[in-house]
């Protein structure tokens, strides 16, 4: 069958089609190809017409009005504008001229849409003709008029007949005669469905007071008096059953009631509120089931809240009530949150078009808020019909790899199959530059984030099957006034198809201004069968950066100028010249990389200086554009790009050489750059015009180099470093503060990649053993740059991965702080449930502390080989070091503590049962005994080559750190038995009850003469109660931070001595678990060891064999006396009641603040006592027999079981709002424990029991 000519179509099927053409240059030239195209094209290309009026062009409108122009029979809307020009002198009677020439010579009865879109006063003669000749108007509007025609109005003959069609009214009052004309339009349009409100009385030249404007709480105000007169009283009149309402610049406060009296707000699908106070008040009265929406499909609102986010509140409210909302657009200012997920997800199978934006200071777009990663993914997820969305996206920079939340925002929009328009309203920053960009500069590089854009969509359409619909994303949000005009505060880019010399084709980002982007064919066209002209879906522009409201429907293309002029403000970076700045920006770039070296070097390009020869014009293109790889218009120079880009067009690249290596050339420049040294190693530095190029294709391409940066931000970091040493050092006492403030301060973290790699492991052990504290200052600074503390903790890791890299155990410069790296890392693993990273980060540890000698006494830097050189046939030295080494005191002290929190460590998790024996560390013996326990004095005290001593009446923190070493170092004489005859067995009973009696005491001996300030006070001396808590608790959310934590800022004396005092707390609370856990755990293996002695056989048979080795501890055995049992257990049953006692004491005592820092650790030991005191069986119970404090003891145990996580992320990540939910519940739970303490102590603690 031949193919069909398009001109052999029928008259319908062509006409269908050309109503998918949108451009009217498109349909122009549709109506020159031939008469039936011309009659055909003609009917939309005149549909809606838009003239301005006022200018010397009105002198053309005679051939437009031309009756022999078949498209003025086909004119169906009108809009008129003020033309812009610069004499205004006498526009308006002008304009009003040429209005009444129009009026004149248009065909009767046509129109069914006339809009005067200035403010200024319209002609009243004007009015009269317009209701005498067109009486099928669909639309009228309430303006402001140049004189009374009220009257002669009425006495148009059929004037009833000019309001049988309408269904829309456009009310825009501003005076009292306004008011009185939009009376009579509400009251003659019996058939109105959609009425757009909007007041501007601000802006009158006589004012009206707003207390006789507005509606009061003693009746109606003039505004809602005068223009719905006459349907007094509103108590009992017929409300009107409106399909679309829209209110601006409304007083709601207490006009709510009338206005629902007023009108059905059920059977209303649209609702738009701009600018109007008290409108929560109309959101909570539309909440109420006998007004509430049954099918609404739009809601806009634009709103300024107030302090309580009353506003805020009464819409997610109103969301969660209604169903089946297509468009939402909610643009909030001084709002302390974004709405909630949870009522947007509710009409995720309708929902179509989503604006959200929220400030919390009006006018400045760095407070716009930003959805956290989880609400922003479930919403996407929840929603796939969108087909248009503008939210604000975490900060990223243009100059460098998009940000990893940026990053993650963007994947979430893979599960938008149906997306067409993206609106990004945060615009990228230059980060690190701190140089201002030319707007062209910004703009090219935003087109390339852009074409990535569209690129990334094909690639998630292409893994799910399908084709990709995104064909438009704007950065910024608009701030235009006229529908007709480009707006200053956006950036449009449409997505087109390059095709290159080989005939692939790719996606293209191109720019366009705000008045082309109707002409984009954006998504599926309407399938009405009537001619009308496709409007496109709006790129919001509802942030409040702008100032700027909703536009109006898509078939309402009235819209008045309601904005304040828009301050100049300088919304991109701008500078005079751009070489310079290239230059700058590639500088930086450099330091970045390469900050802080030793040696400055000098990069300029070797093509620079005064014996440069020639430019070489063998190739065509520029450097520029040869740098950048796109095509050059050799016109040059400059050519076109270079000028485009104000850089400077040269030719000074040297030609690549094509064709097979010349290796013997190659050798020689080799072996000249060996011996000259290279003058081009390391990036380019731009020294000339010609390197401008590279500058900015590096900028915008290049990976970032590895620093703190690639973390959080540095606010965020220097408050995450000073939370590590107020919180975890107390507990981990290394690194050795001064030394890393002071590296810290240089940023040798740009260049020194093991101080990077500890950096990070420190900020991860500090986020995943006390998540809360860092996540107030992620929302309070970044805004949910993470989703959860836990990506964070992912994060640190990689950081500490890539900075250490391969073979970093090989180096020759390992160091102690390396093991601290180790450590820290182990300990993350562990409270990320990730057990094996656990083992082999604190196997690390222990192997680099013995690969350095740090866990020897003395002769640190000596290692004895013995025969193993022989052996393997060396004839060196039998050792390896010297004895004469001597360790400088940081590194000596900080090995200490290492090695003896490494010890605890693995002393608590055997104490836990884990069975990890790789991490054994073997008991002191005389050949071989343990390091020292480290000098009880700080940090500040300690020099490389001297010590100072410790300020008199200043207890160290370091004492702390050691008392809870001697607690576990106590029983090391039952630790030895156990490696040696296993846990739990029973071997010889006299001498294992003498070493649990034994470790017993010294346990309970290590507590004595400790400091105050580390004591648990039992008894207040005045009082009879606890007189522990100097302050009172302040729950861990973002409001009590400063309040809550008084050591924020360091600064003073007083904060230092808050910090300090909170440091011995925090000590003080891990000082107690851990006496009381290694208490517990000696009286509960007596009495485990104990039981299997019951159901022995002979006592003989147990001692035979192994009493050679037993006697082996009696030199660790103090008292070699006889025991005897009945008195032992009788001791062991009292200690069992008084760790009762102390149990209760501590946990009534401790401030819970102080409990936190101390992350699962604290809520294991003190349940696992718990658990095993509620176990003990009735006969065992001393004499309080436990009764007595097993209510409070069994509500202690609920409460920090709910605390302890069981998982990662302590929540199910598959949860809605899993994050938030878990934090919650965490706070409640921490309220009840704080509630259980207060009962307990107003009933005297222990002590109201005796």
């Amino acid at each position: 069958m031949a193919g069909l000519n398009f001109m052999d179509l029928s008259v319908d099927i062509k006409t269908l089609i050309v109503q998918h053409v949108i451009r009217p240059t498109d349909l122009k030239n549709l109506c020159l190809v031939c008469k039936q195209l011309h009659e055909i094209s003609v009917r939309q290309l005149y549909h809606e017409v838009t003239l301005d009026v006022g200018s010397a062009n009105d002198n053309k409108l005679g051939a437009f009005l031309n009756p022999r122009n078949i498209g003025l029979k086909h004119v169906r809307k009108l809009d008129l504008y003020l033309a812009d020009v610069l004499d205004k002198c006498n526009q308006l009677q002008q304009a009003h001229f040429a209005i009444r020439m129009i009026l004149e010579l248009l065909p009767e009865n046509i129109l069914e849409k006339f809009s005067w879109h200035p403010w200024s006063p319209f002609s009243g003669e004007n009015l009269i003709l317009l209701y005498k000749k067109q009486k099928k108007m669909k639309w009228l509007e309430g303006i402001a008029l140049d004189k009374e025609v009220l009257q002669q109005l009425e006495k148009i003959p059929d004037f009833d007949k000019v309001f049988e069609n309408v269904k829309k009214l456009g009310l825009y009052p501003d005076s009292r005669e306004v008011l009185d004309f939009c009376h009579l339009l509400v009251k003659k349009s019996p058939k109105v469905e959609k009425i757009t409100l909007h007041a501007s009385f601000e802006e009158s030249d006589s004012p009206i007071p707003n207390r006789e404007l507005n509606d009061s709480s003693t009746g109606p105000g003039l505004i809602t008096s005068t223009m719905f007169s006459h349907m007094h009283p509103f108590a009992k009149c017929t409300p009107m059953a409106l399909k679309e309402i829209t209110l601006q610049k409304i007083n709601l406060r207490y006009a709510t009631e009338s206005y629902c009296r007023l009108i059905d707000f059920r059977t209303v699908k649209s609702i738009r509120v701009f600018a109007c106070p008290g409108a929560d008040a109309l959101f909570a009265e539309l909440s109420k089931s006998t007004k509430l929406p049954e099918k609404l499909e739009t809601l806009e609102c634009k709103h300024d809240d107030n302090i309580e986010n009353d506003g805020l509140g009464a819409l997610d409210g109103f969301m969660c009530l209604v169903s089946g909302i297509k468009t939402l657009t909610i643009d909030l200012t001084l709002a302390k949150s974004l709405p909630a997920a949870a009522g947007i997800i509710r009409h995720g199978k309708t929902l179509q078009q989503l604006n959200v934006h929220a400030s919390r200071i009006p006018d400045d777009c760095d407070e716009e808020l930003v959805y956290d990663y989880s609400s922003f993914s479930q919403i996407c997820k929840d929603c796939p019909l969108l087909e248009q969305i503008s939210v604000a996206f975490p900060q990223t920079s243009i100059l460098r790899n998009k940000s990893d939340s940026f990053t993650n925002f963007e994947n979430c929009l893979g599960e938008l199959p149906n997306l067409v328009t993206l609106n990004i309203t945060t615009w990228p920053n230059n980060q690190p530059s701190s140089t201002k960009m030319p707007r062209k500069v910004y703009e090219h590089l935003l087109q390339g984030m852009a074409q990535l854009g569209f690129e990334k969509s094909v690639l998630h359409a292409t893994l799910h099957n399908r084709t990709s619909k995104l064909a438009i994303i704007a950065f910024g949000s608009s701030d235009k006034v006229y529908d007709r005009e480009d707006s200053q505060n956006q950036i449009i880019f449409v997505k087109g198809r390059q095709v290159d010399p080989l005939g692939n084709e790719k996606s293209t980002a191109i720019q366009i201004g705000w008045c082309l982007r109707k002409f984009v064919d954006a998504g599926p066209k309407n399938s009405s069968p009537t001619p009308r002209p496709h409007r496109p879906r709006h790129i919001v522009g509802t942030s409040s950066m702008s100032q700027q409201y909703p536009p109006p429907p898509s078939d309402d293309t009235h819209y008045a100028p309601i904005y304040p002029a828009t301050p100049n403000t300088q919304l991109f970076p701008k500078i005079e010249n751009l070489s310079h700045v290239l230059q700058q920006q590639a500088q930086q770039a450099h330091q970045a990389s390469h900050a802080l070296s030793d040696h400055q070097h000098n990069h300029a390009s070797p093509h620079v200086g005064d014996s440069q020869s020639k430019p070489n014009r063998l190739r065509k293109a520029c450097d520029s554009c040869s740098i950048r790889k796109v095509k050059c218009d050799e016109s040059g120079p400059p050519c076109r790009a270079c000028a485009a880009l104000d850089i400077p067009c040269t030719f000074d690249r040297p030609s690549r050489r094509r064709g097979p290596p010349n290796r013997h050339a190659e050798a020689i420049k080799k072996k000249r750059r060996v011996g000259d040294g290279e003058p081009g190693s390391g990036p380019s530095t731009p020294a000339s015009p010609t390197n401008a190029a590279h500058a900015l294709a590096q900028l915008s391409s290049h990976p970032p180099h590895l620093s703190a940066e690639s973390i959080c931000s540095l606010p965020t970091m220097n408050a995450l470093i000073d939370d590590f040493f107020t919180y975890i050092h107390p507990l981990c006492p290394f690194p050795h503060e001064p030394s890393f403030r002071e590296a810290w301060e240089r940023r040798e973290d740009y260049s020194n990649p093991a101080f990077l790699a500890l950096l990070a492991s420190m900020i991860a052990v500090l986020v995943s053993s006390f998540p809360r504290k860092p996540r107030l200052h992620l929302k309070s600074q970044t805004r949910d740059q993470y989703p959860s503390h836990l990506s964070l903790v992912d994060k640190c890791r990689e950081v500490c991965a890539q900075a250490r890299g391969p073979g970093y155990l090989d180096r020759p410069n390992l160091n102690v702080y390396d093991a601290c790296t180790s450590y820290f890392l182990g300990l993350t693993g562990a409270y990320i449930f990730q057990w094996r990273q656990l083992r082999l980060y604190f196997g690390e540890c222990l192997t680099i502390l013995r690969s350095l000698g740090l866990h020897k006494a003395h002769e640190q830097g000596y290692t004895y080989l013995g025969g193993i050189p022989g052996a393997v046939g060396s004839h060196g030295p039998n050792f390896e070091g010297s004895r004469d080494l001597k360790l400088d005191n940081i590194t000596e002290q900080i090995g200490r503590r290492v090695f003896w929190t490494l010890f605890v460590g693995a002393k608590t998790m055997q104490q836990l049962g884990a069975s990890f024996g790789e991490l054994a560390i073997l008991p002191s013996t005389p050949s071989e005994p343990l390091p020292p326990l480290p000098l009880e004095i700080d940090d500040p005290y300690v020099y490389p080559q001297d010590i100072m001593s410790q300020p008199p009446g200043v207890v160290s923190l370091i004492t702390g750190f050691n008392t809870n070493v001697r607690i576990y170092n106590s029983y090391s004489t039952l630790s030895t038995a156990e490696m040696v005859f296993g846990v739990d067995e029973l071997f010889d009973w006299d001498r294992q009850q003498k070493i649990l009696e034994q470790s017993l005491q010294r346990c309970k001996q290590v507590l004595d003469g400790i400091p105050d300030v580390l004591q648990v006070q039992p008894k207040d001396s005045q009082h009879g109660k606890f007189g522990q808590r100097t302050q009172p608790y302040y729950p861990p959310m973002p409001e009590y931070v400063n309040v809550r934590d008084p050591t924020n800022v360091f600064n003073g004396m007083e904060s230092q001595e808050a910090r300090r005092h909170q440091q011995y707390e925090i000590q003080k609370a891990n000082i107690y678990a851990s006496h009381l856990s290694i208490r517990s755990h000696l009286v509960e293996k007596y009495f485990a060891l104990l039981d299997k002695h019951s159901h022995a056989r002979t006592q003989a048979a147990l001692q035979g064999s192994p009493s050679m080795l037993t006697s082996g501890l009696d030199p660790q055995i103090t008292d070699s006396s006889g025991i005897d049992g009945e008195l032992l257990e009788k001791v062991m049953m009292e200690e069992r009641e008084q760790v009762v006692k102390d149990v209760l004491v501590v946990l009534g005592s401790i401030d819970m603040v102080n409990m936190e820092p101390n992350g699962d650790s604290f809520t294991q030991k003190i349940r696992q006592i718990a658990r095993t005191l509620l176990d003990v069986p009735k006969e065992r119970r001393g004499s309080l027999a436990l009764q007595q404090h097993q209510d409070y003891l069994y509500k202690f145990l609920d409460v920090l079981s709910k605390l302890e996580r069981v998982s990662p992320e302590g929540s199910d990540p598959n949860t809605n709002g899993g994050e938030l939910a878990d934090e919650e519940s965490e706070l409640r739970h921490w309220a009840d424990l704080r509630d259980y303490q207060l009962k307990f102590q107003e009933q005297g603690g222990i002590y109201g029991f005796s």
